[in-house]
């Protein structure tokens, strides 16, 4: 029992302490996290309904609105209408906002990287897939409560 204790305040303490490092970098860019990880995934996902992006961001459709209309304001997306339900917009990068994310996403990505330099690959791979079996269980008992 000591032991998963033990585990968990080092597992919020490196999340914590990766989230810094992810935010400072994300601020450089002159983003917020949200509105980079919209950028982020149209740019590797292609067009997505206001309602992916709540999902994927996990935030709440009025955040998400806001978010996208800051973003919509620096012309970095647009949104349209959906054509198969009225109710829904679609959101899309524009040139400026693509050519953006390409410029910055390749920085980002070598932040991630040197954040898990210390790892050797299988390291990585293990780390991966214990967390997800964590992340997996602990879903699985929010939804039993």
């Amino acid at each position: 029992m000591k032991e998963n204790l033990k585990a968990l305040t080092i597992l919020l303490r490196a999340s914590r302490s990766v989230e810094k490092v992810l935010k400072l970098d994300i601020a450089s860019y002159n983003l917020n996290p949200s509105e980079f990880g919209v950028l982020e995934y149209l740019y590797h996902k292609g067009n997505q309904p206001m309602a992916n992006l709540c999902k994927r961001l996990l935030m709440a459709n009025s955040s998400m609105t806001y978010v996208v209309d800051n973003l919509v304001s620096e012309g970095y997306v647009e949104k349209f209408e959906n054509k198969e339900d009225k109710r829904s917009n679609y959101v899309k990068l524009t040139k400026k906002g693509e050519d953006y994310i390409k410029l910055i996403f390749p920085s980002h990505e070598e932040k991630i990287d040197e954040i898990f330099s210390l790892l050797t690959p299988e390291e990585v791979k293990t780390l991966s897939e214990s967390l997800k079996k964590i992340g997996i269980f602990s879903e699985q008992l929010a939804s039993n409560k």
